[in-house]
């Protein structure tokens, strides 16, 4: 039986990443709170597709930093 891949927020490890591996993370993150979005309470399932949208919305804000500090063609 293989263990799932540990998901684990390091703010140093954050900081130090690429923007394109910050993205994703995020990515990974939401798309793990979206699948706990079928909990049974709809108070967490509230919760975990704001988790969910709150990574996506992160990982464009990183997309959209990342185009701004690109050069000009």
């Amino acid at each position: 039986m293989s263990a799932a891949p540990q998901l684990e927020f390091d703010a140093k490890a954050w900081n130090d990443m690429p923007p394109s591996e910050r993205i994703r993370r995020c990515m990974q993150f939401a798309g793990e709170a979206n699948q706990l979005v079928s909990t049974p309470s709809p108070d967490v399932r509230d919760a975990y597709a704001d988790l969910a949208k709150q990574w996506l919305d992160l990982a464009a804000e990183i997309e959209e930093s990342r185009a701004d500090d690109r050069p000009s063609a």
